[in-house]
């Protein structure tokens, strides 16, 4: 089973030969492009088969095709303007930057022309597969690769970094930031965030490249296991 303990908690460890984590905040939120998804949620949240008048109504909104089992659904939020829900991925999906989509969401809203009820309309506003990415104050979230076409060397591990925020196709050269670094001696735990282009101009969608990047460690990685903190569940760096 797949565990993502909290960075704070693993500083505390006696295993931890180093850390670092630069974000000053012990709360750590994760979200699905753009939509928070709080842990306790998924673990305890309410399964979709208890939703209310509000959440069935929603269910049969414009755009909003059948969920399946509701059994496998948690209810992020239940309201008079928007219901969200989540569920695991099983088994998830691969992407071509070597992360998974782990999970989906779906956000179902109240907008555009009147009902009968003289209210807006119940439409999709959202449906998203996604790995859970931790929120960075101040930083766009990444993808994290092994680097194929580099060897480590000394303390170094090379990786390629891939911004997830449309930045028109740039490469993060210069922007990336390490957010969090735990290295125990069986693995090693890191966070990596990019600064976003303040440049003034309007970013267009386009794919933004890998970027080279070497992780410097207090000691060689060796057989130690290279595991991105920066989604959850925490999961092994491998190359794309």
């Amino acid at each position: 089973m797949a565990v993502d303990w909290p960075l704070a908690l693993l500083a505390g460890c006696g295993t931890v030969t180093g850390s670092t984590d630069s974000t000053g905040s012990a709360e750590v939120i994760y979200a699905c492009h753009g939509t928070e998804v709080p842990l306790d949620v998924l673990a305890n949240g309410r399964l979709a088969s208890t939703l209310g008048e509000n959440g069935q109504a929603a269910l049969r909104g414009t755009e909003v095709s059948p969920i399946g089992d509701p059994a496998t659904w948690r209810v992020i939020e239940e309201g008079g303007e928007r219901v969200a829900l989540v569920r695991p991925l099983d088994p998830p999906g691969k992407r071509e930057q070597g992360s998974l989509f782990t999970h989906e969401v779906r956000v179902i809203e109240r907008f555009g022309p009147p009902d009968a009820e003289g209210r807006p309309g119940w439409h999709l506003k959202k449906s998203s597969r996604c790995d859970l990415k931790r929120v960075l104050s101040g930083l766009h979230d990444v993808d994290i690769t092994l680097n194929p076409a580099a060897a480590p060397s000394g303390n170094g591990v090379p990786l390629l970094v891939t911004e997830g925020e449309c930045v028109s196709g740039r490469t993060a050269d210069g922007r990336i930031r390490l957010v969090a670094l735990e290295e125990t001696t069986a693995e090693v735990r890191v966070v990596i965030g990019v600064e976003p282009v303040n440049d003034g101009k309007p970013q267009t969608c386009i794919g933004n490249p890998a970027t080279p990047y070497t992780l410097e460690l207090a000691a060689p990685l060796g057989g130690r296991k290279l595991v991105n903190a920066g989604v959850h569940p925490a999961s092994e760096v491998v190359a794309p």
